[in-house]
């Protein structure tokens, strides 16, 4: 009868599971405990299929009754493994029913050994994606994948998700710092995530901290993504436009073996519109005139970006005016008031 159950789940014949499931039970009370084997596997394991199968037909009364009784302590004694399995079982209902309360309390009831199988970890990434424990959900995801229980690609694409989430929930840069810093190589490598660190900390960077603080966040922000620079070509538009955009809050603080570095990956790149105008508004900064309107002018011809070809007309504007030139200044403002 259990494996008539077992075959009518499988087979996704769930009244009929429970049908024979409840046929096991009622012919193992009547046997007296010593007189068949395994006995109190048999009746674990029928009732763990009748949950199943209740489960499967949304009663959760039925479901939560058999569990019960499948996880009484008499038959976990004798069957160690299958209480475990009925164990993993409920940690996965819990799930399913969004109760992270209780899906933490029945993983808790788990032996160590059995908390530490690939199973048990999957559960515990989702409890903690689930209960929006990001930094649990991260380190459980890096020893899933050190495990291999899932593809490279999808270990990349869950850890990555999941550290992007953390950045975002940061709340100060003491918190950025902090995850940052727990990041390993491999992650801080991930040109999304050094992207996205960045830019968490301009947000944080408010018009409200003290200059001096101004200046540490953006010092951390091109430590954060110096390693992209040697990468540049390989990054697609959208991320090479991030990272100059990163960058530019910053570009007071940037010293003159900086520009200079700035300036030699713009001559590398001769014909990116973003590096042009990321150097424009570098020597701008630094009051170098005649080499900002170099740049600024080659970038109005190359940017397709209307968010950035608005910023350099207002620079190319702001130069003439600076020069004097009042005709190419309001034409330089015209451009720029035209963009949508």
């Amino acid at each position: 009868s259990v494996m008539d159950a077992l075959s009518h789940q499988l087979a996704g014949r769930f009244v009929r599971a429970q049908s024979a499931a409840q046929q096991a039970l009622d012919q193992l009370k009547g046997v007296a405990p010593g007189q068949w084997p395994r006995r109190d596997q048999l009746q674990l394991l029928a009732h763990l299929l009748l949950a199943e199968s209740a489960q499967s037909l949304q009663n959760r009364e039925r479901r939560d009754e058999n569990l019960q009784a499948a996880l009484s302590p008499q038959l976990a004694r004798s069957a160690p493994e299958a209480h475990e399995g009925a164990l993993l079982r409920a940690v996965r209902w819990a799930v399913e029913d969004h109760d992270v309360d209780a899906a933490r309390a029945r993983l808790a009831e788990l032996p160590q050994g059995a908390g530490r199988r690939i199973q048990a970890l999957r559960l515990k990434l989702r409890i903690a994606r689930l209960g929006g424990e990001t930094g649990e959900a991260l380190e459980t995801a890096r020893v899933l994948a050190k495990h291999r229980a899932f593809s490279p690609e999808a270990s990349r694409s869950i850890v990555r998700g999941l550290a992007l989430d953390a950045l975002r929930e940061a709340h100060d840069m003491a918190q950025l710092d902090a995850f940052w810093s727990g990041l390993d190589a491999t992650e801080r490598a991930m040109p999304e995530v050094a992207l996205a660190a960045a830019r968490r900390a301009n947000q944080l960077a408010s018009p409200a901290a003290s200059e001096q603080d101004r200046a540490l966040i953006y010092t951390r922000v091109r430590a954060w993504l110096d390693p992209l620079w040697p990468e540049f070509g390989a990054l697609d538009g959208a991320q090479q436009r991030q990272l100059v955009l990163a960058l530019e809050p910053g570009l007071a603080e940037l010293d003159a073996a900086g520009l200079a570095r700035l300036e030699q990956l713009q001559r590398q790149w001769p014909q990116n519109g973003l590096l042009q105008y990321l150097a424009g508004q570098a020597c701008m900064r630094r009051q170098l005139w005649g080499k900002a309107a170099q740049m600024l002018t080659q970038a109005s011809h190359s940017l397709d970006d209307p968010g950035l070809l608005r910023r350099t007309w207002r620079g190319l504007a702001q130069l003439a005016q600076e020069r004097g030139d009042e005709t190419a200044a309001q034409a330089a403002w015209k451009r720029a008031a035209l963009l949508d």
